[in-house]
């Protein structure tokens, strides 16, 4: 595999760079929300973003050059209960190693979080890849909520996908990432 992974802190000089990944028709489709085309707008997000406590976002980079978009929000606090989020903006971010950028999110949900759950949503127009790929992972489909999520008039399925903490323990040997998205290592 090739490219090495790291995840930075993202700032508003990053806000131009998060909107043109965010609004791009192929990526825009595939998300639950939508953003207008507004650099302000972007900036005072990320600045919200620093503020909050209930969420964790980096920017993935592949070789040192930013490639994608990578967040962890805490939907329940009391529960310890948590949703991820995956936006590849550039195609070094889709190949080598980065797809193994789940093993340093989760690694950071389980570990530096402590929390002890994911719960995902992925729209049915993501790739059947990357649905087929969730149990691969060690998600356990829950369901299909069909025709859940309108957009742009199109009705769309969506598929919700669980992990326990115990769950990634089980199954996080075999993609040897024992780092979270900020260096530390848990063995």
């Amino acid at each position: 595999m090739s490219g090495t992974l790291t995840f930075i802190e993202p700032t508003e000089e990053h806000a131009q760079l998060l909107l043109d990944w965010r609004t791009r028709p192929d990526i825009a489709g595939q998300m639950l929300t939508s953003v207008a085309y507004d650099v302000e707008r972007q900036k005072a997000w990320l600045r919200r973003c620093a503020e909050r406590d209930d969420y964790v976002h980096r920017i993935l980079c592949v070789d040192g050059v930013p490639a994608g978009h990578v967040s962890i929000t805490v939907t329940e606090p009391v529960w310890k209960i948590a949703t991820i989020g995956v936006l590849m903006g550039e195609r070094a971010g889709r190949m080598g190693a980065a797809p193994l950028n789940f093993a340093y999110m989760l690694n950071h949900v389980f570990f530096t979080m402590g929390l002890r759950k994911v719960v995902n949503h992925i729209l049915g127009t993501n790739s059947p890849r990357l649905l087929k790929g969730q149990p691969m992972i060690g998600y356990r489909p829950v369901g299909v909520l069909k025709r859940q999520v309108v957009k742009d008039g199109q009705e769309i399925d969506l598929h919700i996908f669980e992990m326990l903490a115990e769950d990634w323990l089980k199954v996080r040997g075999r993609f040897g990432v024992y780092q979270d998205m900020d260096g530390r290592e848990w063995m």
